[in-house]
């Protein structure tokens, strides 16, 4: 499994603002937890529409991802973003980490998302940070 590049694909399709493109690294019956309490997207169109609905949120993501770590089909990996509001261009800096497990195909098959957000601020990561 090679996590960096699926890192490297889910942020292209940050960039490109495809949900679609999100979706297919995704099995067809995948959970996607954001947070440890609500309920998981399950499936590829769930996961879709939640990015879909995400990417309206947001314009011009700066995003940086840390080095991932794991092995038997399971990595966590840091992520850092700075994002505006597309209405008022207002900054929002968040930071989280990545819980994920891969099906033998390389797509994921769990996602579990962990993050913080600082309202107003465009901070970037401390030096060294980025992978």
């Amino acid at each position: 499994m090679n996590v960096s590049r699926w890192i490297d694909d889910l942020e292209a399709g940050w960039h490109h603002r495809d949900p679609a493109a999100i979706a297919a690294l995704f099995t067809e019956q995948a959970s996607y937890h954001q947070g440890p309490f609500g309920p998981p997207h399950v499936g590829q169109e769930a996961i879709a529409a939640h990015w879909a609905a995400t990417l309206s949120r947001q314009k011009d993501p700066v995003v940086w991802f840390g080095t991932p770590v794991g092995d038997a089909g399971r990595a966590c990996v840091e992520w850092w973003c700075i994002l505006h509001d597309p209405a008022t261009g207002t900054p929002r800096t968040a930071a989280g980490c990545l819980v994920l497990r891969f099906a033998d195909d390389g797509r994921c098959a769990e996602f579990r998302e962990y993050w913080h957000g600082a309202q107003e601020t465009a901070t970037a990561p401390a030096a060294g940070w980025i992978r």
